[in-house]
């Protein structure tokens, strides 16, 4: 099994992160919040309309931007033209559903990428488990040339089985319209998070984040200070009243949200997902797993979660939580997007860096959302160069002004309703996968073992002992039997 732990993140995508949030200020600083873009650093050309394009076909940066070969025989030296490269159609598997903002964006992406490569893209719009209908069509032999999703699941199905091309070739790519190249503006410790043998195997469009969700103004009507510690947000949640924490508790990732982050807290990054790997399943009977379960337990018997969260369906508890049914929620920066349409009048978008733990560690988790392109591909290269064209900055803002998410270049700016992500990535001294890397890593141990016992604590079927004891139990019998 390919392994892609990592515990931190530093170097260069800090130096990212500060400019992210310089940008974002120098946004603030404007009085504009309805434009999220501010204008590139100098050694940034300016990027042509997306809706139009700038009519060249993409290369690795050796051949001229008009589509011509210098021919440097003895002949002197003549141009002469290269030859048309023939249209290619790629077929795209993509987590989106038609009409939410992500698709739209990558929509206009591709019908002006179509317009001005005479590439065709065939795209199927399959929603959060589109992994199931790219694993039919490899098992049915078929072309999929290229797939986004969140990366952890996307890492843990595909990249890590060794079934995944290597993007490097993509890095010296220039971006249509501008002078640079992906790899000047993807910071390499993105492309390095989820690398095989050093080479980059998936391509960020979005950055993500999760924490503690909250309505300002409404906070502050109640009267109370954004908690900063887990015992304070426990105070914080049963000051605040019925259904003070909301949950759509028939997703079970969300559930996981909660016994993970308490899990990091105490242990620090890295410790999840040792104690997943530990195949004697002794660590999680450690000190800090028992802390974090006895934290969680703490919330659960608090009665500050809603009313009926166990049997809640997505999306009713985000919907009531927008509507001002609930004060907190944890859940990814994208929520502002999801509840922007039915979030009552005044609602004033927050996020809590998740509450720190007496004697615990400090970090941001911060994942991406991407493409690969699998070996499988009919049409690799022009997969490649989709990825290249759908990165530029006026096609990529899209992405932060329509669908209120964090881009990777520095060069387009926070939307508002997360700037508090950015706030918190820059003042963090550590930075960790989400899940800590078990779902990405061990996505079967994550679905078979863990996801089942932490609804079971979570929805408060079983105590903390038994969980403690029935997962040591199940870890190590899981492993033994690989």
């Amino acid at each position: 099994m390919r392994n892609n732990k990592r515990k931190g993140i530093r170097g260069p995508l800090w130096r990212f992160l500060a400019v992210l949030l310089a940008v974002a200020m120098m946004a603030a600083a404007c009085g504009d919040d309805s434009d999220t873009t501010t204008d590139p650093p100098e050694t940034t050309a300016p990027a042509t309309d997306a809706s139009t394009g700038d009519g060249d076909t993409m290369d690795d940066g050796s051949t001229p931007d008009d589509g011509s070969t210098m021919d440097d025989s003895s002949d002197g030296g003549t141009e002469t033209p290269a030859p048309a490269p023939e249209p290619s159609t790629i077929r795209y598997f993509s987590m989106w559903n038609e009409g939410e903002p992500q698709q739209e964006v990558l929509q206009a992406s591709i019908d002006a990428f179509e317009a001005d490569t005479g590439h065709e893209v065939d795209v199927l719009w399959g929603g959060r488990e589109i992994l199931t209908s790219v694993r039919a069509a490899l098992t049915a032999g078929e072309a999929v040339d290229l797939v986004d999703l969140d990366a952890e699941p996307l890492v843990g199905a595909l990249v890590n089985t060794g079934e995944t091309q290597s993007l490097a070739g993509i890095l010296d790519m220039t971006i249509p319209g501008e002078d640079v190249t992906v790899g000047d503006v993807i910071p390499s410790a993105f492309l390095d998070a989820y690398a095989i043998d050093g080479e980059p195997h998936l391509i960020p469009h979005s950055v993500v984040s999760s924490g503690i969700h909250y309505d300002g103004s409404r906070l502050a009507e109640l009267g109370i200070d954004p908690p900063g510690t887990w015992d304070e947000f426990i105070a914080a949640a049963v000051a605040a009243g019925e259904n003070a924490v909301q949950a759509d508790g028939l997703i079970d990732f969300y559930n996981a949200y909660w016994l993970y982050w308490l899990i990091v807290r105490h242990g620090g990054p890295g410790s999840f997902h040792a104690a997943a790997s530990d195949t004697t399943g002794e660590l999680w009977r450690s000190a800090p797993m028992r802390r974090a379960v006895a934290d969680l337990v703490k919330l659960v018997e608090s009665g500050a979660l809603a009313d009926g969260y166990e049997g809640s369906s997505y999306p009713l508890a985000q919907q009531a939580w927008a509507a001002g049914d609930g004060t907190f929620m944890v859940n990814g920066t994208w929520l502002a997007s999801e509840t922007s349409s039915y979030a009552s009048p005044g609602f004033e978008y927050r996020l809590l860096s998740f509450p720190t733990v007496d004697g615990g560690t400090e970090s941001a988790e911060l994942y991406q959302i991407g493409w690969v392109v699998p070996n499988a591909a009919e049409a690799p290269e022009a997969a490649q160069q989709f990825i290249a064209y759908a990165l530029g900055r006026d096609r990529l803002a899209g992405i932060a002004d329509k669908a209120k998410n964090i881009t990777p270049r520095s060069d387009i700016g926070v939307p508002p309703e997360i700037q508090d992500a950015a706030d918190i990535f820059a003042s963090e001294p550590e930075v960790h996968r989400i899940y800590d890397g078990v779902q990405g890593d061990l996505p079967d141990y994550w679905a078979t073992v863990f996801l089942p016992l932490d609804d079971q604590l979570f929805f408060g079927q079983i105590t903390g002992d038994e969980f403690i004891e029935e997962i040591a139990s199940a870890t190590a019998e899981y492993w033994a039997n690989q």
